[in-house]
Protein backbone atom coordinates (compact mmCIF):
# COMPACT_ATOMS: atom_id res chain seq x y z
CA UNK A 1 0.00 0.00 0.00
CA UNK A 2 2.85 2.36 0.77
CA UNK A 3 4.28 1.66 -2.65
CA UNK A 4 0.92 2.19 -4.35
CA UNK A 5 0.13 5.51 -2.73
CA UNK A 6 3.62 7.02 -2.58
CA UNK A 7 4.55 9.65 -5.18
CA UNK A 8 6.50 8.06 -8.01
CA UNK A 9 7.96 8.94 -11.37
CA UNK A 10 7.08 7.38 -14.70
CA UNK A 11 10.42 5.54 -14.65
CA UNK A 12 9.36 3.75 -11.45
CA UNK A 13 6.11 2.40 -12.89
CA UNK A 14 7.64 -0.72 -14.43
CA UNK A 15 9.14 -1.76 -11.10
CA UNK A 16 5.84 -1.17 -9.28
CA UNK A 17 3.94 -3.21 -11.88
CA UNK A 18 6.53 -6.01 -11.65
CA UNK A 19 6.22 -6.02 -7.87
CA UNK A 20 2.43 -6.42 -7.95
CA UNK A 21 2.78 -9.27 -10.45
CA UNK A 22 5.35 -10.89 -8.19
CA UNK A 23 2.86 -10.74 -5.30
CA UNK A 24 0.36 -12.58 -7.50
CA UNK A 25 2.97 -15.24 -8.30
CA UNK A 26 3.64 -15.78 -4.59
CA UNK A 27 -0.10 -16.06 -3.90
CA UNK A 28 -0.29 -18.76 -6.58
CA UNK A 29 2.68 -20.67 -5.20
CA UNK A 30 1.28 -20.74 -1.67
CA UNK A 31 -2.22 -21.42 -3.06
CA UNK A 32 -3.81 -18.43 -1.36
CA UNK A 33 -7.42 -18.21 -2.67
CA UNK A 34 -7.83 -15.13 -4.82
CA UNK A 35 -11.19 -14.33 -3.20
CA UNK A 36 -9.36 -13.78 0.08
CA UNK A 37 -7.10 -11.26 -1.62
CA UNK A 38 -10.15 -9.44 -2.99
CA UNK A 39 -11.79 -9.59 0.44
CA UNK A 40 -8.69 -8.08 2.02
CA UNK A 41 -8.67 -5.28 -0.55
CA UNK A 42 -12.33 -4.55 0.16
CA UNK A 43 -11.63 -4.44 3.89
CA UNK A 44 -8.70 -2.06 3.41
CA UNK A 45 -10.68 0.24 1.15
CA UNK A 46 -13.41 0.35 3.77
CA UNK A 47 -10.95 1.25 6.50
CA UNK A 48 -9.48 3.99 4.32
CA UNK A 49 -12.96 5.39 3.70
CA UNK A 50 -13.68 5.49 7.44
CA UNK A 51 -10.34 7.21 8.03
CA UNK A 52 -11.00 9.86 5.37
CA UNK A 53 -14.46 10.64 6.71
CA UNK A 54 -13.24 10.69 10.32
CA UNK A 55 -10.48 13.17 9.47
CA UNK A 56 -13.03 15.65 8.16
CA UNK A 57 -11.64 15.86 4.64
CA UNK A 58 -13.51 18.28 2.34
CA UNK A 59 -16.22 16.39 0.35
CA UNK A 60 -14.64 17.11 -3.04
CA UNK A 61 -11.24 15.98 -1.83
CA UNK A 62 -12.71 12.90 -0.15
CA UNK A 63 -14.49 11.95 -3.38
CA UNK A 64 -11.32 12.39 -5.42
CA UNK A 65 -9.34 10.38 -2.85
CA UNK A 66 -11.85 7.54 -2.93
CA UNK A 67 -11.70 7.39 -6.74
CA UNK A 68 -7.90 7.28 -6.63
CA UNK A 69 -7.88 4.62 -3.93
CA UNK A 70 -10.35 2.49 -5.87
CA UNK A 71 -8.42 2.82 -9.12
CA UNK A 72 -5.08 1.94 -7.53
CA UNK A 73 -6.50 -1.06 -5.65
CA UNK A 74 -8.27 -2.32 -8.78
CA UNK A 75 -5.11 -1.98 -10.86
CA UNK A 76 -3.02 -3.79 -8.26
CA UNK A 77 -5.61 -6.58 -8.01
CA UNK A 78 -5.74 -6.89 -11.78
CA UNK A 79 -1.96 -7.28 -12.02
CA UNK A 80 -1.91 -9.79 -9.15
CA UNK A 81 -4.80 -11.78 -10.61
CA UNK A 82 -3.10 -11.93 -14.02
CA UNK A 83 0.02 -13.52 -12.55
CA UNK A 84 -2.02 -15.64 -10.13
CA UNK A 85 -4.08 -17.25 -12.87
CA UNK A 86 -1.09 -17.82 -15.12
CA UNK A 87 1.01 -19.44 -12.39
CA UNK A 88 -1.92 -21.43 -11.01
CA UNK A 89 -2.56 -22.90 -14.45
CA UNK A 90 1.11 -23.79 -14.76
CA UNK A 91 1.08 -25.54 -11.38
CA UNK A 92 -2.10 -27.41 -12.28
CA UNK A 93 -0.52 -28.61 -15.52
CA UNK A 94 2.57 -29.73 -13.63
CA UNK A 95 0.47 -31.57 -11.04
CA UNK A 96 -1.52 -33.22 -13.79
CA UNK A 97 1.63 -34.24 -15.62
CA UNK A 98 3.07 -35.76 -12.46
CA UNK A 99 -0.18 -37.57 -11.72
CA UNK A 100 -0.20 -39.05 -15.17
CA UNK A 101 3.45 -39.93 -14.96
CA UNK A 102 2.85 -41.79 -11.72
CA UNK A 103 -0.22 -43.50 -13.18
CA UNK A 104 1.65 -45.10 -16.03
CA UNK A 105 5.41 -45.27 -16.01
CA UNK A 106 5.69 -46.83 -19.48
CA UNK A 107 3.13 -45.56 -21.95
CA UNK A 108 4.46 -47.69 -24.79
CA UNK A 109 3.92 -50.91 -22.87
CA UNK A 110 0.49 -49.78 -21.63
CA UNK A 111 -0.57 -48.89 -25.15
CA UNK A 112 0.28 -52.34 -26.52
CA UNK A 113 -1.43 -54.01 -23.57
CA UNK A 114 -4.69 -52.14 -24.13
CA UNK A 115 -4.63 -52.74 -27.88
CA UNK A 116 -4.20 -56.46 -27.17
CA UNK A 117 -7.06 -56.46 -24.65
CA UNK A 118 -9.34 -54.71 -27.15
CA UNK A 119 -8.50 -57.24 -29.86
CA UNK A 120 -9.03 -60.10 -27.39
CA UNK A 121 -12.50 -58.83 -26.56
CA UNK A 122 -13.37 -58.76 -30.28
CA UNK A 123 -12.26 -62.37 -30.64
CA UNK A 124 -14.29 -63.36 -27.58
CA UNK A 125 -17.43 -61.87 -29.15
CA UNK A 126 -16.83 -63.77 -32.40
CA UNK A 127 -16.27 -67.05 -30.54
CA UNK A 128 -19.46 -66.49 -28.55
CA UNK A 129 -21.45 -65.84 -31.73
CA UNK A 130 -20.17 -68.98 -33.40
CA UNK A 131 -20.46 -71.15 -30.30
CA UNK A 132 -24.18 -70.51 -29.76
CA UNK A 133 -27.00 -70.44 -32.25
CA UNK A 134 -28.74 -67.46 -30.71
CA UNK A 135 -26.69 -65.99 -27.85
CA UNK A 136 -28.90 -64.07 -25.48
CA UNK A 137 -26.12 -61.95 -23.96
CA UNK A 138 -22.84 -60.93 -25.54
CA UNK A 139 -19.95 -59.71 -23.34
CA UNK A 140 -20.21 -55.95 -23.04
CA UNK A 141 -17.09 -54.01 -23.92
CA UNK A 142 -17.57 -51.67 -20.96
CA UNK A 143 -17.30 -54.67 -18.62
CA UNK A 144 -14.27 -56.12 -20.39
CA UNK A 145 -10.77 -55.35 -19.12
CA UNK A 146 -10.21 -52.71 -21.79
CA UNK A 147 -13.52 -51.02 -21.02
CA UNK A 148 -12.90 -51.00 -17.28
CA UNK A 149 -9.38 -49.62 -17.79
CA UNK A 150 -10.61 -46.83 -20.03
CA UNK A 151 -13.52 -45.85 -17.78
CA UNK A 152 -11.51 -45.78 -14.56
CA UNK A 153 -8.01 -44.89 -15.73
CA UNK A 154 -7.79 -44.08 -19.41
CA UNK A 155 -10.42 -41.36 -19.46
CA UNK A 156 -8.69 -39.77 -16.49
CA UNK A 157 -5.25 -40.31 -17.96
CA UNK A 158 -6.19 -38.59 -21.21
CA UNK A 159 -8.61 -36.07 -19.74
CA UNK A 160 -9.08 -33.15 -22.12
CA UNK A 161 -8.06 -34.97 -25.29
CA UNK A 162 -10.78 -34.84 -27.98
CA UNK A 163 -10.45 -38.58 -28.64
CA UNK A 164 -11.77 -39.39 -25.14
CA UNK A 165 -15.35 -38.49 -26.01
CA UNK A 166 -15.03 -40.37 -29.30
CA UNK A 167 -14.00 -43.51 -27.41
CA UNK A 168 -16.93 -43.13 -25.01
CA UNK A 169 -19.28 -42.74 -27.99
CA UNK A 170 -17.83 -45.83 -29.67
CA UNK A 171 -18.21 -47.86 -26.46
CA UNK A 172 -21.83 -46.78 -26.23
CA UNK A 173 -22.59 -47.68 -29.88
CA UNK A 174 -21.01 -51.10 -29.50
CA UNK A 175 -22.70 -52.02 -26.22
CA UNK A 176 -26.10 -50.43 -26.75
CA UNK A 177 -26.62 -50.79 -30.51
CA UNK A 178 -24.42 -53.35 -32.23
CA UNK A 179 -24.27 -56.07 -29.56
CA UNK A 180 -28.05 -56.21 -28.93
CA UNK A 181 -28.66 -56.41 -32.69
CA UNK A 182 -26.08 -59.16 -33.09
CA UNK A 183 -27.61 -61.09 -30.19
CA UNK A 184 -31.02 -61.01 -31.86
CA UNK A 185 -29.92 -61.56 -35.48
CA UNK A 186 -30.04 -64.94 -37.18
CA UNK A 187 -26.64 -66.04 -38.44
CA UNK A 188 -28.20 -66.95 -41.79
CA UNK A 189 -29.59 -63.45 -42.19
CA UNK A 190 -27.52 -61.17 -44.50
CA UNK A 191 -27.96 -58.45 -41.91
CA UNK A 192 -25.86 -60.54 -39.51
CA UNK A 193 -22.82 -60.29 -41.76
CA UNK A 194 -23.35 -56.55 -42.14
CA UNK A 195 -23.48 -56.17 -38.37
CA UNK A 196 -20.19 -58.05 -38.03
CA UNK A 197 -18.62 -55.68 -40.55
CA UNK A 198 -19.93 -52.73 -38.52
CA UNK A 199 -18.53 -54.20 -35.32
CA UNK A 200 -15.12 -54.73 -36.92
CA UNK A 201 -15.20 -51.19 -38.23
CA UNK A 202 -15.94 -49.86 -34.73
CA UNK A 203 -13.10 -51.94 -33.28
CA UNK A 204 -10.69 -50.66 -35.93
CA UNK A 205 -11.81 -47.14 -35.09
CA UNK A 206 -11.23 -47.77 -31.39
CA UNK A 207 -7.75 -49.12 -32.08
CA UNK A 208 -6.97 -45.98 -34.04
CA UNK A 209 -8.32 -43.71 -31.28
CA UNK A 210 -6.31 -45.54 -28.62
CA UNK A 211 -3.21 -45.19 -30.77
CA UNK A 212 -3.84 -41.45 -31.13
CA UNK A 213 -4.41 -41.00 -27.39
CA UNK A 214 -1.16 -42.66 -26.44
CA UNK A 215 0.82 -40.86 -29.13
CA UNK A 216 -0.60 -37.59 -27.90
CA UNK A 217 0.68 -38.29 -24.39
CA UNK A 218 4.03 -39.94 -25.11
CA UNK A 219 5.57 -36.56 -24.33
CA UNK A 220 4.83 -37.33 -20.69
CA UNK A 221 8.09 -39.26 -20.79
CA UNK A 222 9.75 -35.85 -21.08
CA UNK A 223 9.08 -35.60 -17.38
CA UNK A 224 12.36 -37.47 -17.02
CA UNK A 225 15.70 -36.08 -18.03
CA UNK A 226 16.74 -37.78 -21.26
CA UNK A 227 20.37 -38.26 -20.19
CA UNK A 228 20.13 -39.26 -16.52
CA UNK A 229 16.52 -40.53 -16.40
CA UNK A 230 16.02 -38.50 -13.24
CA UNK A 231 12.99 -36.29 -12.82
CA UNK A 232 13.41 -32.92 -14.46
CA UNK A 233 12.31 -29.53 -13.16
CA UNK A 234 8.89 -29.88 -14.79
CA UNK A 235 7.55 -31.75 -11.76
CA UNK A 236 9.37 -29.72 -9.11
CA UNK A 237 6.55 -27.22 -8.35
CA UNK A 238 3.98 -29.99 -7.96
CA UNK A 239 6.15 -32.13 -5.69
CA UNK A 240 7.37 -29.29 -3.48
CA UNK A 241 3.88 -27.83 -3.14
CA UNK A 242 2.58 -31.22 -2.03
CA UNK A 243 5.42 -31.74 0.45
CA UNK A 244 4.78 -28.26 1.93
CA UNK A 245 1.10 -29.12 2.34
CA UNK A 246 2.00 -32.38 4.09
CA UNK A 247 4.46 -30.57 6.32
CA UNK A 248 1.86 -27.98 7.29
CA UNK A 249 -1.03 -30.39 7.81
CA UNK A 250 0.75 -33.39 9.30
CA UNK A 251 3.93 -31.80 10.65
CA UNK A 252 6.10 -33.97 8.40
CA UNK A 253 9.54 -32.39 8.07
CA UNK A 254 11.50 -32.52 4.84
CA UNK A 255 14.59 -30.92 3.35
CA UNK A 256 16.15 -29.96 0.04
CA UNK A 257 19.66 -30.88 -1.03
CA UNK A 258 21.15 -28.92 -3.90
CA UNK A 259 24.28 -30.62 -5.24
CA UNK A 260 26.85 -29.34 -7.73
CA UNK A 261 29.70 -31.43 -9.16
CA UNK A 262 32.92 -29.51 -8.50
CA UNK A 263 34.97 -28.38 -11.52
CA UNK A 264 32.72 -30.31 -13.88
CA UNK A 265 33.50 -27.93 -16.75
CA UNK A 266 37.08 -29.23 -16.69
CA UNK A 267 35.78 -32.73 -17.49
CA UNK A 268 34.13 -31.49 -20.67
CA UNK A 269 37.12 -29.35 -21.59
CA UNK A 270 39.71 -32.12 -21.11
CA UNK A 271 37.81 -35.26 -22.05
CA UNK A 272 34.91 -34.10 -24.23
CA UNK A 273 31.17 -33.90 -23.78
CA UNK A 274 30.67 -37.67 -24.13
CA UNK A 275 32.82 -38.10 -21.05
CA UNK A 276 30.85 -35.39 -19.27
CA UNK A 277 27.60 -37.18 -20.13
CA UNK A 278 29.00 -40.45 -18.76
CA UNK A 279 29.97 -38.73 -15.52
CA UNK A 280 26.50 -37.20 -15.14
CA UNK A 281 24.85 -40.58 -15.69
CA UNK A 282 27.06 -42.25 -13.10
CA UNK A 283 26.55 -39.42 -10.61
CA UNK A 284 22.79 -39.77 -11.08
CA UNK A 285 23.04 -43.50 -10.39
CA UNK A 286 25.09 -42.80 -7.26
CA UNK A 287 22.46 -40.36 -6.03
CA UNK A 288 19.63 -42.81 -6.60
CA UNK A 289 21.50 -45.52 -4.71
CA UNK A 290 22.02 -43.24 -1.72
CA UNK A 291 18.41 -42.14 -1.18
CA UNK A 292 15.22 -43.94 -0.27
CA UNK A 293 12.48 -44.82 -2.71
CA UNK A 294 10.29 -42.19 -1.04
CA UNK A 295 12.73 -39.38 -1.86
CA UNK A 296 12.79 -37.44 -5.13
CA UNK A 297 15.88 -36.86 -7.24
CA UNK A 298 15.95 -34.22 -9.98
CA UNK A 299 18.47 -33.13 -12.51
CA UNK A 300 18.21 -29.46 -11.71
CA UNK A 301 20.31 -28.21 -14.59
CA UNK A 302 23.78 -28.84 -16.06
CA UNK A 303 25.82 -30.55 -13.36
CA UNK A 304 23.39 -29.61 -10.58
CA UNK A 305 21.07 -32.08 -8.89
CA UNK A 306 18.26 -31.48 -6.42
CA UNK A 307 17.08 -34.04 -3.88
CA UNK A 308 13.89 -33.83 -1.83
CA UNK A 309 14.43 -35.80 1.36
CA UNK A 310 11.08 -36.55 2.95
CA UNK A 311 10.34 -37.05 6.65
CA UNK A 312 13.80 -36.05 7.90
CA UNK A 313 15.05 -33.75 10.63
CA UNK A 314 17.69 -31.13 9.79
CA UNK A 315 20.31 -33.32 11.48
CA UNK A 316 19.32 -36.35 9.42
CA UNK A 317 19.35 -34.26 6.24
CA UNK A 318 22.89 -33.08 7.00
CA UNK A 319 24.03 -36.64 7.67
CA UNK A 320 22.46 -37.86 4.42
CA UNK A 321 24.05 -35.01 2.48
CA UNK A 322 27.49 -35.85 3.85
CA UNK A 323 27.05 -39.54 2.98
CA UNK A 324 26.24 -38.51 -0.57
CA UNK A 325 29.27 -36.20 -0.66
CA UNK A 326 31.57 -39.01 0.53
CA UNK A 327 30.09 -41.53 -1.90
CA UNK A 328 30.59 -39.20 -4.87
CA UNK A 329 34.16 -38.47 -3.79
CA UNK A 330 35.10 -42.16 -3.50
CA UNK A 331 33.45 -43.28 -6.74
CA UNK A 332 35.67 -43.90 -9.78
CA UNK A 333 33.97 -42.46 -12.85
CA UNK A 334 34.63 -44.54 -15.97
CA UNK A 335 34.87 -42.58 -19.22
CA UNK A 336 33.98 -43.91 -22.68
CA UNK A 337 37.69 -44.34 -23.54
CA UNK A 338 38.22 -46.52 -20.47
CA UNK A 339 39.95 -43.85 -18.43
CA UNK A 340 38.88 -43.19 -14.85
CA UNK A 341 38.67 -40.02 -12.81
CA UNK A 342 37.53 -38.79 -9.42
CA UNK A 343 35.18 -35.93 -8.64
CA UNK A 344 33.91 -34.14 -5.60
CA UNK A 345 30.63 -32.35 -4.96
CA UNK A 346 29.42 -29.38 -2.96
CA UNK A 347 26.02 -29.51 -1.31
CA UNK A 348 23.61 -27.01 0.20
CA UNK A 349 20.99 -28.26 2.67
CA UNK A 350 17.76 -26.37 3.35
CA UNK A 351 15.35 -27.94 5.86
CA UNK A 352 11.75 -26.83 5.49
CA UNK A 353 11.23 -23.93 7.89
CA UNK A 354 7.52 -23.24 7.49
CA UNK A 355 7.60 -20.74 4.65
CA UNK A 356 4.70 -21.50 2.26
CA UNK A 357 6.59 -20.54 -0.93
CA UNK A 358 8.67 -23.42 -2.31
CA UNK A 359 10.90 -20.98 -4.21
CA UNK A 360 12.03 -19.56 -0.87
CA UNK A 361 13.26 -23.04 0.12
CA UNK A 362 15.06 -23.48 -3.20
CA UNK A 363 16.73 -20.10 -2.76
CA UNK A 364 17.90 -21.13 0.71
CA UNK A 365 19.43 -24.34 -0.65
CA UNK A 366 21.06 -22.40 -3.48
CA UNK A 367 22.58 -19.89 -1.06
CA UNK A 368 23.92 -22.74 1.10
CA UNK A 369 25.40 -24.42 -1.98
CA UNK A 370 27.06 -21.17 -3.04
CA UNK A 371 28.59 -20.87 0.43
CA UNK A 372 29.92 -24.45 0.24
CA UNK A 373 31.64 -23.68 -3.06
CA UNK A 374 32.97 -20.35 -1.80
CA UNK A 375 34.44 -22.02 1.29
CA UNK A 376 36.48 -24.51 -0.71
CA UNK A 377 34.09 -27.06 -2.28
CA UNK A 378 33.73 -30.75 -1.38
CA UNK A 379 31.67 -29.86 1.66
CA UNK A 380 28.11 -29.56 2.95
CA UNK A 381 26.66 -26.28 4.17
CA UNK A 382 23.39 -25.75 6.04
CA UNK A 383 21.09 -22.91 5.02
CA UNK A 384 21.43 -19.79 7.14
CA UNK A 385 19.05 -19.76 10.09
CA UNK A 386 18.29 -23.50 9.86
CA UNK A 387 18.55 -25.56 13.01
Amino acid sequence: MEELFAPHTREELDAIVAHQRHVGEVHARIQLPIYLVARGARFLKGRLLVTLLRDGLAPELAEAALVTIGDLFDLALELMAESYVRDTQRVVRSEEAFRLHALTQNLQVERERQRFLLASWGQEVLFTLHREQSPQVLPALRNAEFGLWFLHKGSNLFDGAPEVELVHAALQRIDEVLLPRLARANRQDPAHAALLVDLQSELDNLQYLVQMLFERHVELESGRDALTRLLNRRFLPAILSREIQLAQRQRLAFALLLLDLDHFKAVNDRHGHDAGDAVLQQAAGTLLNQVRSSDFVFRYGGEEFLVVLVDVTPEQALQQADKIRQRIATHRYVLPNGAELSLTASLGVAPYSGHPDYQYLINQADAALYRAKREGRNRVCLAAGAT
